[in-house]
């Protein structure tokens, strides 16, 4: 079941990680224009409820212009959404905005702590 689910979200969840890491990372993302977001919530219904509207807000605050300053990252941080890589992948997750079926998982070992997004 949780494999279904991911299938079906999880690459939508690590793009707007992708996206809300753009600047800090040496390369450049355009967030989706009024097509791709049309078509995104017609092949994945309930998209712009959870991804789009964010996206939309981004753009507003100057997202796409690294002379505004906008940081997304900062503004998922600011919200209470923590971004973690998961030890096993190295794929950075986001528990709080996830569609997928991951979920914050913290295991201490040797007193390093390491996160996961699935059972280990």
């Amino acid at each position: 079941r949780d494999a279904k689910k991911d299938a079906y979200w999880a690459h939508h969840d690590l793009a707007l990680i992708a996206y809300a890491l753009w600047p800090t990372g040496f390369f450049r993302l355009a967030l989706p224009d009024e097509d791709e977001m049309a078509w995104f919530e017609a092949n994945y219904p309930g998209w712009y409820d959870h991804y789009g509207k964010i996206y939309r807000e981004w753009k507003a605050l100057g997202c796409e212009d690294p002379r505004s300053g906008f940081i997304p990252i900062q503004w998922l941080l600011e919200r209470g959404h923590h971004v973690y890589i998961d030890r096993v992948s190295q794929v950075p997750f986001c528990p709080t905005l996830s569609k997928g079926a991951s979920s914050l998982r913290v295991h201490e070992y040797n007193g390093k702590k390491h996160s996961f997004s699935d059972d280990w």
